[in-house]
This record gives C-alpha cells, sequence and structure tokens, in this order.
C-alpha cells in the first residue's frame, strides 16, 4: 500500500503510520521497519527519520500476518436496498469495519454474507463502507454495493451533500436552545486511540438544538457537517455537555449503568448517488436510548420541551 503524506508531517516514521492506520501500533510499525516491510521514497529508513510532505510510503501490511476475513451472518437490519446502495441499522458494539486485531463481528463481515463482489475501493477489509459509526454508536449507515456507488457516494460525503442527522442525551442543562461547534480536532497526544480539540487539527462543524431537558440532563438533535472521528463526542465535550454513557469523553459520575454513549445516528436524506431519487429515512430511538429517555424525562413537570 502505498501512501503519500500530505498532512501530519514533521513526526517518526513509525508514529505517523500508527496514526494513519489507527488499530495498528508503533510498535508493531517498528517491528515493520526493521524486517524491511516500510520503504520511504523507494528507501528503507529507521523508524526515527522524519516524515516530510509529499513523502511517499509504501507499506507491506501483509508482513503481520493478518487472519483472512470470513463472512459472517450477525443481526444487522437491512432497511433499505437496490442494485446499487443499501442503508442499514448499525447496532451498538460492532464496529463498521475489520482492524487487525479485531476480525469478526463487524459491519464488514456481515456486508460479504448477503452480497457479492462488494466494492473495496477504500482498501481492503472496508469493502462496501463510505462512512463509519462508532462501535457504541448505533444508527444509519450508507453501504455501497458498486464501484460507481461508492465513488459518487464518497464524493457526496466530501461534498457535504448527504444530511446526517443523530439524538444524544448529554449532561447538564443548556443556556442557549441551540448553537453550532465549529473547532478543530485532531488525534490526542495522550491517548493515541482518542481524539481532542486542536486548533491546528482538521476542521469539523457540528449543529444542536435542544428538545428537551431538565436541571440535569438535556436531549439533543444533533446535525453533522463534517465527519471527523468521534467528532460528536468530542465536540459535545468540549462545551461541557459530554454524552451520557461515554467511557473516553465523559467524566462525569452517573448512577446509570450505561454501556456506551447514547447517541444514535436516525436520520438520513440524500440523492440516490446513481439515479438521483430523493432518499429520506428515519428510524425510532433504540430499547435501550428509550429507556434511559424514559427514566430521565419521563416525569411531567420537570421537564422543558422545545419544538
Amino acid at each position: 500500500m502505498k501512501i503519500k503524506v500530505l498532512d501530519n508531517e514533521n513526526q517518526r516514521l513509525d508514529q505517523f503510520l500508527s496514526d494513519y492506520f489507527e488499530d495498528i501500533s508503533r510498535s508493531k510499525f517498528s517491528n515493520l521497519i526493521k524486517n524491511d516491510c516500510v520503504f520511504v521514497n523507494g528507501v528503507k529508513q529507521k523508524s526515527k527519520y522524519i516524515v516530510k510532505l509529499n513523502d511517499v510510503i509504501d507499506v507491506e501490511l501483509d508482513c503481520l500476518k493478518i487472519k483472512k476475513l470470513e463472512p459472517q451472518n450477525l443481526s444487522i437490519e437491512i432497511l433499505y436496498e437496490d442494485e446499487d446502495i443499501a442503508i442499514i441499522n448499525k447496532p451498538k458494539g460492532i464496529i463498521s469495519h475489520p482492524t487487525n486485531s479485531i476480525r469478526t463481528n463487524t459491519v464488514v463481515n456481515f456486508l460479504m454474507s448477503m452480497y457479492e463482489n462488494l466494492p473495496n475501493l477504500n482498501g481492503e477489509d472496508r469493502e462496501g463502507i463510505v462512512h463509519r459509526l462508532d462501535k457504541d454508536t448505533s444508527g444509519l449507515m450508507i453501504v455501497a454495493l458498486n464501484d460507481e456507488s461508492m465513488i459518487n457516494l464518497k464524493s457526496m460525503f466530501e461534498n457535504r451533500s448527504i444530511i446526517k442527522k443523530y439524538r444524544a442525551i448529554v449532561n447538564n442543562r443548556f443556556e442557549n436552545l441551540s448553537g453550532i461547534i465549529e473547532k478543530n480536532i485532531s488525534r490526542s497526544m495522550k491517548n493515541r486511540k482518542l481524539m481532542t480539540v486542536d486548533e491546528n487539527g482538521k476542521y469539523a462543524k457540528t449543529g444542536y438544538k435542544v428538545v428537551m431537558q431538565n436541571s440535569q440532563y438535556a436531549y439533543l438533535d444533533i446535525e453533522l457537517f463534517t465527519g471527523r472521528t468521534h467528532q460528536i463526542r468530542v465536540h459535545l465535550s468540549s462545551i461541557n455537555h459530554p454524552i451520557l454513557g461515554d467511557k473516553d469523553y465523559n467524566n462525569n459520575k452517573s448512577n446509570f449503568n450505561i454501556d456506551g454513549q447514547l447517541l444514535q445516528a436516525y436520520y438520513l436524506e440524500f440523492k440516490h448517488p446513481i439515479t438521483n431519487k430523493l432518499i429520506k429515512i428515519e428510524i425510532p430511538m433504540y430499547p435501550e436510548f428509550s429507556k434511559y429517555y424514559n427514566i430521565i424525562f419521563g416525569e411531567e413537570g420537570i421537564n422543558e420541551k422545545f419544538n
């Protein structure tokens, strides 16, 4: 696999590769580099080599002896499908695509069991995937079923022509009932698996509207304008409204035993990538979300509801 360095330069080669692939550790890349599996501009380099803008890095990931990916029949609902695309409802606890250490129970495993000849223009192990949801974020995902639809969908996501809305329950009461969060995001230097607000990071924009709130919690309708890793979770945490159940970005003590963030991708609106037909799809709260919504906002007289 060839990678052209377009950003995040001026760091060690092993660190750059670990940031790029996310699921492969820096130490594993150090081993790859030592075993002549990584070249920069056609030349072998050491792990401490400082990556420069426009460097071309050639990485042979097969040196890791990654386990072959197999189809797997999972409990994932297909809400829409035609010959070009499908829309699925991803449950919590399932990651969007495999990593080098996780080879089962992913959306891609499921798609391989349902469809033949899935496009893999986004790379191996990402067959059909044009966007992702975090492991513990449930909801709607668009899947490409052929090369043309994948190319067009990727362009639509890049041009931000797909409307994506989420619902979330967060800590703390809002003074302003709606707002836009525009804060750049980058990978955390303290924990490379997490993201953080950073003025030198990539541009990110999230809109929110308070639907209901009480003295301690708020129920939000959220629109995602860009698609950075952990974007909604990082942005809301940065304004002191972390998502309930978020083990990575919420440090508030809670009486609720919630396994993962209460965040759901509930609405999509876009033009079909081939036919140009307008598609709108919306799903209700999943059972766990509904349960805590009723616990937190179920008592009459203590909530403020907004249109």
